[in-house]
C-alpha cells in the first residue's frame, strides 16, 4: 500500500472513530437524563410460545422488536418443509433466490443483490454463517441441512454488527445446541429416484461443567436427471455426509466456552453436467436465441456441417430438448460429470463477564479442497484429448455398449479445483449504561486460495488451461449503540471501518495456439502468435494485482413502539463489498487479450439503503409485518460479457420494493401464512456482447412479484396427532444476469407441495409422506447463455415430482 493510500485509510479510520466517539458521548449525555426510568437489558424481555426469538442484532431479541426485515425457519418449519440442504431455504423465505449449476457453486440472491461470477476465488455479497463460521466462498455457501435450531435471513446491509460486512444481506444457520440431559433423534427418509436420507443427533451432560452434542446427515441418490445413453450414469444424484460436533464447557456463570468441529465429504457426487439440451444462436447482440428443430445457426454452419435445430459441435435431439418441445429432466451426456468436495472448520467461541462488560470471542478456521469436472453437457461425445485439434464435425460411434450411439467432439469442458484455508478472528463487547446498550468489535480474516480452471470448447480447437492464487487480508472496527429515549422511542447509530488487501496472480495458456496471458505483481504481458493485440493499449500496472480497499459503512434507525404489540422503523444503512479480480476460466481471444487484462480489478461496490417498515400483533393469534425499502448503488458490481469474455464491471443501479408477511393462527392447530414481494429496479449501462450496444436491465433473479403461502392443520385422529400441510411458492418473470439475453429469462412459474404428518399419543414417533413440486412443473434453477462459446444454453431445471416417506424416533429429553 502507498503513502497517499495508507494516509487515506488511517484518515478514514480517524474519522470514523471520531464519529463513533461523537455518537457514544451524545447518547451519554442523553441517557444520563433518563437512566433513572429504565436500564435496556441485554436479552429478550419475557416472551410468549408465540414469540420468535432472532439473534439478528448478535443477542436473543424477539423478531417482533428488530427493526430488521427478518424471516425465521424454525426446527419444526425446516422438518415439515423437508429441507435438507441450504438451497432448499428459497421455498419459504421472500425476495430470497440461489443461481447455482452445481451443489458446490452456490450464489445466494436478496432483493436481487447478487454476484453472478462463478469464480471460486468470488467473496458473495450475502453473507452466509453455519453458527458463527463465516462462508467466505461461493463453495462454501451450500451445505447439509441437519439438527438445525432455525435459519434467519436478514435483508438489507449488514455491517455494524456482522463480522464481514455485506451489501445484501445476511442468512445464518444456527444450530440446535448441546443440552443437560441426555437426548437425540434419528430420522430416517426414502423417496423417488432412491433417495436415502438418514439423519440423527445425540446430546447430553458428561459432566456438570461439560456438555457435548454430535449429529450427522447421509443423503444419496440415483439422480433425478435420467440418461438415454446407454452405459452412462443418471445425473443430479447426491451422495455425501456432513458431521458435526459441539462441546460447551461452563465452569462459571461468568464464563462459557464452546468448540464446534464440522466435516462434509461428497465422493464423486454427481452434481456436475446437469444441463438440459438447449440449442443456441447468437442474434445480433450475439447474445443466445433458442434455435428450433427446422433452423441452421449460421454462426455454427462451419462446424456443425449445417444441421438444423443443433449445437456447435453438430448434436441434435428435440426429444431432450425442451424449447424444442423435449423432456427437460433427460440428458444424453457421457463426459465426466463430477464434483469431490471435502470440507473442515473448527470454531472456538468464549463468552466471558468482565466487570460491566460482556465478552465474545470467535476464533475459526475453514478449508475447502474441491474437485468439479462437466463434460457432455447433454450430446454424447468422444472422449477428451487435451491439446488435440479436431477437425470441424468430427464423429464416431460412443464406446461400449453405447458402440450403436454416434458421438461427437467434445463441446464443452469445464473444471475447476479450488484449495483454500481461511482463518478469522472477532472479539465484541457489550455493556448497558444508562438507557443505551453498546456494542464494540473488531474483525479480522486472511484467505489463502490456489486454483486451477479450464473452460475448453475442443470442437473449435480451443483448449484452455489456468492457473491462480489470491490472498485476501482483512480487518475492521465497528460499534452500535442502541438508546432508548422512552418505553416508545429507542435510536439505533452504527460505523464500521474496513480495510481490505488483495494479492493475486494469474496464468492462462491456450495450448492448442500457445497463446498466453500473465497478471501478477511480477508483471502483465501476453504471448499473442496471431499478432492481433497491441501491447501498448495496456493501461493496467503491475501494481493492481495487489490493490488496498478501505471503506466507512454505517446504521442509522430510529424505532417507535406506539403499544407493545406494535413496532414502525426507519433505517438507514450503508454497506459495502470489497473491489476484486476477474480470473477467468479460459484465455480470451487474441482480439480481446488487452480489454480482458485491462479490466480484470474491479472496485468496491457501495449501497446506500432505505427502508422503513412496520411489525404489529394483530391480537394473540396474528401477525402482520410490512417493509419498504430503496436502494441506491455506487459501482454495483455487475457480470457481464463482451463477446466471449466475462468480465465484472462497476456501473450505476438502483431497486425499490415492498414486502409483506402474515401469519395467523385463527383456531388451535391451524397456522396460516403468506408472504409477498413487489420489486422494481435497473442497471444501467450494460455493454452487450457485441461491444456497441448499451441498454438498462434488471438485477438478476429480481422479479417483479413474487410471494410464498403455506396452510397447517393439526388435529388429533386415531389415538395420535395428525397435520395436513400444503406450501406454494410464486416467481414472476426474471433474467437470470443483467445481460438478460433471450436464453436467459425464465417466465413466471409456481410450485406446490404436500405433506401429511401422523405423530402416535404416548410416543416419541413422527411419521410423514411427502410430496414437492406436486403438479411437476418444468422451471429452471440455473441459465447462462453460452451461444458464443458452442452454440448452447446451459440451463439446470429444478427437480420435478418428487416423493417420501420419512420417520423419526426420539429417546430421552430430545430437541
Amino acid at each position: 500500500m502507498n503513502q497517499s493510500t495508507a494516509q487515506r485509510a488511517r484518515n478514514t479510520a480517524i474519522r470514523g472513530t471520531a464519529l463513533a466517539l461523537a455518537w457514544t458521548l451524545a447518547t451519554t449525555a442523553a441517557s444520563a437524563q433518563t437512566s433513572a426510568q429504565a436500564s435496556a437489558p441485554a436479552r429478550a424481555a419475557s416472551t410468549s410460545p408465540t414469540d420468535i426469538i432472532v439473534t439478528a442484532q448478535r443477542r436473543e431479541q424477539k423478531l417482533q422488536d428488530v427493526g430488521i426485515s427478518v424471516t425465521v425457519l424454525n426446527s419444526k418449519a425446516l422438518s415439515t418443509l423437508n429441507i435438507t440442504n441450504a438451497t432448499d431455504i428459497v421455498r419459504a423465505i421472500p425476495n430470497l433466490k440461489y443461481n447455482a449449476y452445481s451443489s458446490s457453486q452456490v450464489v445466494f440472491n436478496i432483493r436481487g443483490v447478487s454476484q453472478n461470477d462463478y469464480g471460486d476465488q468470488q467473496e458473495p455479497p450475502v453473507a452466509v454463517y453455519q453458527d458463527d463460521s463465516y462462508a467466505s466462498s461461493i463453495n462454501t455457501a451450500s451445505f447439509p441441512i441437519f439438527d438445525l435450531a432455525r435459519v434467519e435471513a436478514l435483508r438489507g446491509p449488514q455491517g455494524t454488527l456482522f463480522g464481514r460486512n455485506a451489501t445484501g444481506g445476511a442468512i445464518q444457520f444456527v444450530s440446535n445446541q448441546p443440552t443437560d440431559t441426555t437426548g437425540g433423534y434419528i430420522t430416517g427418509t426414502y423417496g423417488r429416484y432412491n433417495q436415502t436420507i438418514v439423519e440423527g443427533a445425540l446430546s447430553g451432560p458428561l459432566s456438570d461443567q461439560l456438555k457435548v452434542r454430535v449429529s450427522g446427515i447421509f443423503d444419496r441418490d440415483d439422480g433425478y436427471i435420467k440418461n438415454i445413453t446407454p452405459g452412462q450414469k443418471d445425473r443430479g444424484a447426491n451422495n455425501h455426509w456432513a458431521l458435526r460436533g459441539i462441546a460447551q464447557w461452563q465452569p462459571s456463570s461468568d464464563f462459557k466456552a464452546k468448540l464446534t468441529l464440522r466435516y462434509a465429504k461428497a465422493d464423486k457426487e454427481r452434481q456436475a453436467g446437469n444441463y438440459t439440451l438447449a440449442p443456441a444462436c447468437p442474434n445480433a447482440q450475439f447474445q443466445g436465441e433458442f434455435l428450433p428443430a427446422n433452423q441452421v445457426c449460421d454462426y455454427w454452419a462451419g462446424y456443425n456441417n449445417g444441421t438444423p435445430g443443433s449445437v456447435g459441435n453438430g448434436y441434435t435431439n428435440p426429444s431432450i430438448t425442451p424449447s424444442q418441445g423435449g423432456d427437460p429432466w433427460k440428458t444424453a451426456g457421457t463426459g465426466a460429470a463430477y464434483v469431490d468436495r471435502e470440507q473442515f472448520a473448527a470454531t472456538l467461541r468464549l463468552d466471558a463477564t468482565l466487570g460491566a462488560f460482556d465478552i465474545v470471542s470467535i476464533s475459526d478456521y475453514q478449508h475447502l479442497s474441491k474437485f468439479y469436472i462437466e463434460g457432455g453437457d447433454g450430446p454424447p461425445e468422444l472422449p477428451y484429448q487435451p491439446g488435440v485439434a479436431l477437425d470441424p464435425f468430427t464423429t464416431g460411434p460412443c464406446a461400449p455398449p453405447a458402440q450403436a450411439v454416434t458421438c461427437y467432439a467434445s463441446g464443452t469442458i469445464f473444471s475447476q479445483t479450488a484449495n483454500t484455508n481461511q482463518y478469522t478472528q472477532e472479539i465484541r463487547a457489550s455493556t448497558k449504561f444508562g438507557n443505551n446498550y453498546l456494542v464494540v468489535g473488531a474483525f479480522g480474516m486472511i484467505i489463502d486460495g490456489k486454483y486451477k480452471a479450464k473452460y475448453a470448447t475442443p470442437f473449435d480447437q480451443y483448449d484452455p488451461d489456468v492457473a491462480f492464487t489470491q490472498r485476501t487480508e482483512s480487518f475492521a472496527f465497528f460499534a452500535q449503540d442502541e438508546l432508548k429515549i422512552s418505553d416508545q422511542i429507542k435510536l439505533i447509530g452504527g460505523l464500521r471501518f474496513w480495510h481490505d488487501r488483495k494479492v493475486g496472480d494469474y496464468v492462462g495458456v491456450e495450448s492448442i495456439s500457445g497463446l498466453t496471458v500473465r497478471f501478477g505483481r511480477g508483471g502483465i504481458s501476453f504471448i499473442d502468435p496471431s499478432g492481433t493485440a497491441d501491447p501498448a493499449l495496456i493501461t493496467v500496472q503491475p501494481s493492481a494485482a495487489s490493490p488496498s480497499y478501505s471503506g466507512l459503512t454505517a446504521r442509522a434507525e430510529i424505532d417507535w413502539k406506539p403499544s407493545p404489540g406494535m413496532l414502525i422503523y426507519a433505517s438507514y444503512n450503508r454497506g459495502s463489498k470489497s473491489g476484486g479480480f476477474t480470473f477467468s476460466t479460459g484465455t480470451p481471444f487474441p482480439s480481446q487479450i488487452v480489454d480482458t487484462l485491462n479490466n480484470i480489478p474491479y472496485r468496491p461496490e457501495t449501497l446506500n439503503a432505505y427502508e422503513i417498515g412496520l411489525k404489529t400483533k394483530l391480537g394473540a393469534r396474528t401477525t402482520f409485518n410490512l417493509a419498504a425499502f430503496y436502494y441506491d448503488y455506487q459501482n454495483y458490481q455487475a457480470y457481464v460479457q463482451v463477446f466471449a469474455t466475462q468480465v465484472v464491471r462497476n456501473l450505476p443501479a438502483k431497486i425499490k420494493g415492498l414486502e409483506a408477511d402474515f401469519t395467523t393462527r385463527p383456531v388451535d392447530g391451524l397456522t396460516i401464512q403468506l408472504s409477498g414481494a413487489l420489486q422494481d429496479g435497473a442497471v444501467k449501462n450494460v455493454l452487450l456482447p457485441d461491444g456497441a450496444t448499451v441498454v438498462t436491465h434488471n438485477l438478476p433473479q429480481a422479479p417483479s412479484f413474487s410471494g410464498n403461502a403455506l396452510v397447517r392443520y393439526e388435529f388429533d385422529l386415531a389415538g395420535g396427532r395428525a397435520s395436513l400441510q400444503a406450501d406454494a411458492l410464486y416467481q414472476g418473470k426474471t433474467c437470470f444476469t443483467v445481460l438478460c439475453a433471450p436464453v436467459e429469462r425464465e417466465p413466471a412459474y409456481h410450485v406446490e407441495n404436500v405433506r401429511v404428518g401422523f405423530s402416535p399419543a404416548g410416543s416419541k414417533v413422527d411419521l410423514a409422506v411427502f410430496v414437492n413440486n406436486l403438479f411437476e412443473r418444468a422451471y429452471r434453477s440455473y441459465a447462462f447463455d453460452g451461444s458464443l462459446f458452442w452454440g448452447d444454453s446451459l440451463g439446470v431445471y429444478a427437480k420435478p415430482r418428487t416423493w417420501g416417506i420419512t420417520a423419526t424416533v426420539r429417546f430421552g429429553s430430545s430437541r
